[in-house]
């Protein structure tokens, strides 16, 4: 994209963002001090229009950014230079804070709403961060597998595993030790991806049964990790269509949906938009980060808003705070 239409679009996306209606091309004009035409900035509009990053929700209105055209804008726009007394703010929460950990993320949860103005969530480290030392099945029926996970703390969690099909008792020696290669010596998250990879090595019989028992493995990991959910008051103010804030609120009350939304297992920040989060029609975005000493004992924060959120600033903020938690942390 050239320089000119990229001012273009980014100006659009900053206007839409702010007032949160179409944007004309006089507005553009306006915003972006290009020394053009406003048919120039028609044109430009036009050719955005047709290569998918903005449409026209009516003939006679402006244009909105599509998911595409928020993406591009979060990818080449930087994030903003936080306020001062924003700064301090965060310093000072942190610098302050002598509790237990719960009540840490909790109240980070609550600071980062407080700041942003959109509903924030914050996942604790859990097993995901200790290493795995013991795998072991139990046999407890033809189609029933008890699995026992013993973690470096000596932290033991067990999963009762339905099976897809039968098994014989020959191939339950076979499947521990296919286990035992993906996951001991190694962290869950470490793992994720010798999880994928061992069904390949496999019989196709075994590699299904592996296959259910690696997901099991990470519900496990996932339910030993606790949500702190904080601004769901704000829901109702960010969406006008009630059937969404429905949604999104049922969402937030589900603690495996935020899961999946927020812990990404990505290193560092994230933004994800729209259909990148898994459902084609959610007017929503999430920008998250980690934190944490290292990834043994890592966890993420995050902020969920509609997709015209303010991007920069949220960006900044997520990240502060994150740097704020790691350093309480590691203190």
């Amino acid at each position: 994209m050239d320089d000119r239409k990229a001012a273009v679009l980014n100006a659009l996306v900053d206007e839409h963002i702010r007032t949160g209606n179409p944007v004309s091309s006089r507005a553009i004009l306006e915003a972006s001090k290009l020394n053009v035409s406003s048919a120039t900035i028609r044109n430009d509009l036009a050719a955005l229009e047709a290569e998918g990053y903005v449409r026209q929700p009516h003939t006679s209105a402006g244009r909105v950014p599509t998911e595409r055209g928020f993406r591009y804008y979060v990818d080449t726009t930087d994030p903003a230079r936080l306020r001062a007394g924003t700064r301090e703010r965060i310093s000072e929460f942190f610098q302050s804070f002598h509790h237990e950990l719960r009540s840490l993320l909790k109240q980070t949860s609550e600071l980062l709403t407080d700041i942003t103005a959109y509903p924030a969530v914050v996942i604790g480290p859990g097993l995901v961060g200790e290493e795995i030392h013991g795998v072991h099945l139990v046999q407890l029926g033809s189609h029933v597998l008890l699995m026992v996970l013993v973690t470096e703390a000596g932290q033991v969690t067990q999963e009762l595993v339905r099976l897809p099909s039968a098994i014989q008792p020959a191939q339950v020696s076979r499947l521990e030790e296919a286990l035992e290669r993906a996951l001991v010596g190694n962290t869950l998250a470490e793992a994720r991806r010798n999880l994928k990879e061992a069904p390949r090595e496999l019989p196709a019989g075994d590699a299904r049964i592996v296959s259910t028992l690696a997901d099991a493995a990470l519900k496990s990991e996932a339910d030993t990790r606790e949500l702190f959910v904080g601004g769901t008051s704000m829901l109702a103010g960010l969406w006008e269509d009630i059937s969404k804030v429905h949604f999104i609120l049922e969402l937030l009350e589900r603690d495996s949906s935020v899961m999946g939304l927020v812990d990404n297992q990505q290193e560092g920040t994230s933004v994800l938009i729209g259909p990148e989060l898994g459902e084609n029609e959610l007017d929503l975005a999430v920008v998250s980060t980690s934190y944490g000493v290292d990834v043994r004992s890592s966890g993420r924060v995050a902020v969920l808003g509609p997709m015209r959120m303010n991007y920069r600033r949220t960006i900044r903020v997520v990240e502060e705070v994150g740097e704020g938690l790691t350093d309480s942390l590691s203190s």
